[in-house]
Formats: C-alpha cells, structure tokens, sequence
C-alpha cells in the first residue's frame, strides 16, 4: 500500500496526538525541554515515573453540577439538546484528537518503563497509577463511541499498520481496561493522602467503571452482551474491599452552623476528612481556584423532577413525596417542609443569604427558581468568577456504599445487613428515617417503577430506591447524565426540565419573611399597573410573560420552563446513546466505520 506522508502526519496529530508532561514540576521542565525528553535523560527511577504521573491527575476530577439532565433547568445550549433537535451528524460531531493525545502521554511512559532501576514495589506504583489513568481515559471513549482502537503503547510514524487500524470491538477494548485496572489495584500501594492515587482510590475508580460496564450492558440489549452481571461483581468486591479497610466512614462534622453533609460542598480543607478518599485540594494562597460558585443561579436551576425525589417524613416514617395532598401545587415556601433534609442543603431555601450580601437572595425565575446551594463557598472574597478555594470531593465514601448497594440489588442478592451497612448509613447521617429491605421489596414507589420501567432484577424495589438514593446524595456531582445512560433511560431526557410552581400572577414572597419579593404578570402593561410606590418598597422584581424566554405551563400559573425546549426533544433510541465519529476523522483513517447506530 503506498502511503501519503501528509495524511500519516495528521493521524499522528489527530490519533496519537502529541506528548504532553503539563502539570509536571516546574524544575523537571527548566531542566529537560520536551525535545530533550529521551530513554537516556528520563524514565530511569522510580521518582522519575512518579514526576511524570503527577502530570495526569487532571484526567480525573470533581464535578459540581449535573448538565445536562433531569435534575436541572439548563438554559444554555449542550451538545445532548443540539443531538436531541437532530442537529449532530457525521459532519459536526467534533474530532477525537485530544483524547488520544493523554492516551498517548500514558502510552509513552508504559512504553519504556523497562529502564527504570530501583525499588520494584515503587515502580509498579506509579506504573499502576499510569494504567489506572489510561483505563480512566479509554473507558470515556467507550462511553461516548462503544467501539475504539485499543492502542497500548505510543505510536511512531512507522507504525503505519496500527495508525490505520479499525477500531476494536467493545469487549476487547473493556477487557484491556479492566487488565489496567486488575494491575492498579493489585500493585498501587496503600497510602493516606486525599490528593493523590493510593489503593482505594484505585479500587473505588474500578468500581465506577465496573458498574456502569455492568449495568450498561443489562439494559443495552443493542450490544448483544449478556455478561453484565461480571462487571457488577467486579464492582461489589472493590467496594467491599473499600469498606472492610474501616479507613473511611461518612463525615458527620457540621462547619458551624452547616449541616455536616452540606459542609462536605463548602470546606476549605478536606484533607482530613473521614468521608473523603479522593480530592482536589485548592489554595487561594496559591492561586488554586474554581468556579463553583457560580452554580448558584448562573445559568442553571435545580429541577421540579429531583425535587420531588426527596422523600416526604411523617410520623418518623418515610413517604414519596408525590402521596403527600396537593404536593404538585407546593411552592418555594412549602416544598421543604418535612421534608429529607438533603433537600434544604441542595436548594436554596427561603431566607438564604450568600456570604456579604445584605438581604437573603432571590432566586431568578427567568432560570427556574429552584438555585442550587450545594458547593456554594461562604465566605464573600469566593463570590466572583473563578475565585472559589473550597476543597471538592472527587471520590467520597457515600458513593462506594451506594456503588456496592446498586452492584448487589442488580445482582438479586442486597440484603437486610447489606442495607444497613450502606442506604441506611447514608440516610441516618442526614436525619433521614430508615426504612427495611422487606418495606422496599413489597411496596414499591409507582413513580420510580414507571421512571425507570425497564428495570430488569428480581430485587426490583431496591434497585428503584438506590437509584433514588443515589440520585439525592450525589445530586449536583455529575453523576446524573451517565446513570441515565448506563441505565438505558435517555428518554427522560426529552421533557423539559421544569422549576418552581407559580400558584397565581402577581406579588410573590419568595424569600420566607412575608414580605412580597417579586411581582409574576401577564403583559407590559400590567407591569405598568404597578404602583411605583410598591415598587421602591419591596424592590420588586417584575417578571413580565409576555416575549419572554420562559412560561408558566399553565398560562397564568403552573411550574417555570424554557420556552425553547417545549417539545423540542426527541431521543432517538438506542442511537442517541452514542456518537458519531466525524467525517474528518474517517478521511484521516479509511479504516475507521461510522459507528454501527449512526450509519
């Protein structure tokens, strides 16, 4: 086969990508230029592998909101709403070069570990740790394309054959990225920072990927894989190896007058936290800042649909929201009373006040009315764009109990102790009653088995209320979409999201003082039937309906929604759980097809 030159450069670029070490310490660099990057220079100690891993912990972070899914109002563009209005196609789905490119700055350092001199036990740490990574890397392309290349080491110009490789199957790749993570967890050593990979943060990155392969294969019958029950045995033994080690246990230290789950989202230092086994640790001293700040009512609401998954408490029992009498017509004022506290530490609720500001903030109707308070920094100086220095959790030990939870009751074999030992745990932390596995198993939540009616397990009530559960304590943690997914649910993902409920046009107290806050009316005109004198009175905020970029869904009253996403949403099933490779990617490579639900 005679080959162009120019076409093997821009597979080189696009599918190998290019060496990357940013991240890496700063004098490593001053001393060897990337040019300068050789067996002979580097590569040759233990701590040499060790500078080098420490370049890739980007490529395993926190997340503080759940864009895009059901338990937001988003009112931005995304690329699931431009699939979902039939936008994406072969011609824009976007290339995959930059995926390759950290694939590849694994793949170089595997590829010559074999000169490393030193303690073996520290060489297959950090070579653990690299494979840990590349596992993490490849498992997000199978995610999004089901079938990739598997490359395991990096290529060369003169690897022509592999660069114009097709992709391999779905089952190879997996059973390549879980030998990664068999080897990370089998040679990563035991270790108690919170900042960097040890065992169980190892273990518990093994469970993550062990129980989305797992489920996603029950409840894709598209794939013609029926072994998903492995993977979730995979799953269930790394959490339980997690659990057994005693090391960690669910915080219940409050930050002043924080609840202590709350104070997981707005601490400025985790790193002794008993709940945390992964974090990222930010310093305003250091200049180490993010943005979650701005989740509160930037561009995002929390949904009415997670709302009401919060569970109703009456006479020290638990209760579906959705039984409680007119519980579709609460609004701001009612929806938190007796309610799953989680519920108030994740909303905004009435009276809430962010730090230097004078009087309790009011939440935008224009976005839903529902602002999310969860990750919310409280001190003012982190109240500005990109400025927050609050810790954020990347792996917390409520997620390994709720992972071994769902492995279980997937598997038909969650028992009474088990739920003791994991959802009950999780709700007594948050003042939530317990309830009993026989209370799940015999009485299930209509509303949970038509969400997700194509839940498969003997133990069906407890699949549905782990995935409530589930779905309430890592609200906001970027979990959402994929459970979705994993789960074979996109077609909730069709209705537009809703916010809070309007009971009636005209003056609102949304702040809890009795006091009116905002003024909801139908036209110009009304706004300008309303007395100034009120207006400088209570400051209030005029919503006008008319020409405006939400409604109410009942005209005059009824729940807050994007008029832009009204019946704009179609999830085309099983399609629209996959992309499509772009066009440029496949001219690049003539060997690559078109993902099978796109061609």
């Amino acid at each position: 086969m005679k080959l162009n030159i120019n076409k093997i450069a821009k597979i080189i670029f696009c599918v190998a990508g290019i060496m990357s070490l940013a991240g890496c310490n700063d004098s490593y660099m001053d001393r060897f230029p990337e040019t300068s990057i050789t067996d002979k220079v580097f590569f040759n100690s233990p701590k040499d592998l060790e500078a080098y891993t420490n370049g890739m912990y980007g490529y395993i972070g926190s997340n503080y909101w759940d864009v895009v899914s059901d338990n937001v109002v988003y009112i931005e563009n995304s690329s699931m709403y431009s699939m979902m209005r039939g936008e994406i196609n072969e011609k824009n789905a976007g290339q995959w070069g930059s995926s390759w490119t950290r694939i590849r700055t694994v793949n170089y350092m595997l590829s010559r570990t074999n000169r490393v001199q030193g303690d073996p036990i520290e060489t297959n740490h950090y070579i653990g740790v690299a494979r840990l990574f590349r596992a993490q890397l490849y498992y997000e392309l199978v995610k999004k394309y089901s079938d990739v290349p598997w490359y395991g080491r990096d290529l060369q110009t003169t690897d022509t054959e592999l660069l114009y490789k097709t992709q391999d199957s779905r089952t190879l790749v997996v059973d390549s990225i879980m030998a990664d993570l068999d080897f990370a967890v089998n040679n990563i050593k035991s270790g108690s920072s919170k900042t960097r990979i040890f065992k169980n943060a190892a273990l518990a990155i093994q469970a993550r990927i062990a129980l989305y392969e797992g489920t996603f294969r029950k409840y894709h019958p598209e794939l013609n894989l029926t072994d998903g029950d492995k993977y979730l045995k995979i799953a269930e033994d790394a959490c339980k190896k997690i659990m057994d080690s005693k090391i960690y246990s669910l915080s219940k230290v409050k930050q002043g007058d924080i609840p202590a789950y709350e104070s997981l989202f707005c601490s400025l230092d985790l790193t002794q936290n008993s709940e945390m086994i992964l974090i990222e640790d930010y310093d305003k001293t250091l200049g180490r800042m993010h943005n979650a700040q701005a989740m509160f009512d930037w561009t995002t609401s929390l949904s009415r649909d997670l709302m009401e998954d919060y569970l109703f408490i009456k006479d020290g029992k638990v209760i579906p929201f959705q039984q409680v009498e007119n519980y579709d017509k609460k609004t701001v004022l009612e929806i938190f009373d007796n309610r799953d506290p989680r519920l108030g530490q994740t909303f905004m609720m009435p009276g809430f006040t962010r730090a230097g500001a004078p009087l309790p903030a009011r939440p935008k109707l224009s976005l839903g009315g529902y602002p999310q308070v969860k990750f919310s920094p409280r001190s003012y100086d982190q109240i500005s764009w990109g400025l927050s220095y609050t810790d954020l959790p990347v792996i917390r030990y409520a997620e390994v109990l709720l992972m071994y939870a769902e492995a279980k009751a997937e598997l038909g074999t969650f028992t009474q102790a088990d739920m003791d030992a994991t959802i009950n745990l999780i709700r007594q932390r948050a003042g939530v009653p317990t309830s009993t596995l026989s209370e799940w198993l015999t009485t299930i939540d209509p509303v949970q088995a038509n969400r997700y009616s194509n839940v498969s397990s003997q133990q069906k009530g407890a699949v549905l209320e782990i995935r409530r559960e589930r779905r309430i304590e890592l609200a906001c943690e970027g979990f959402r979409f994929g459970d979705l997914m994993r789960w074979g649910n996109g077609k909730l993902l069709e209705r537009a999201p809703e916010g809070c409920y309007i009971d009636k046009l005209g003056y609102r107290d949304v702040t809890g003082d009795g006091v009116p806050d905002i003024a909801v009316v139908a036209t110009q005109a009304d706004a300008n039937q309303i007395p100034q004198a009120d207006k400088e009175k209570y400051k209030l905020t005029v919503y006008i309906l008319a020409g405006n970029t939400f409604e109410l869904t009942e005209g005059t009253k009824g729940y807050v929604r994007q008029i832009s996403q009204v019946n704009k949403f179609h999830f085309v099933e099983p399609q629209y759980y996959y992309y499509p490779l772009d066009q440029q990617d496949i001219l690049i490579n003539e060997n690559l097809i078109q993902n099978k639900y796109w061609k």
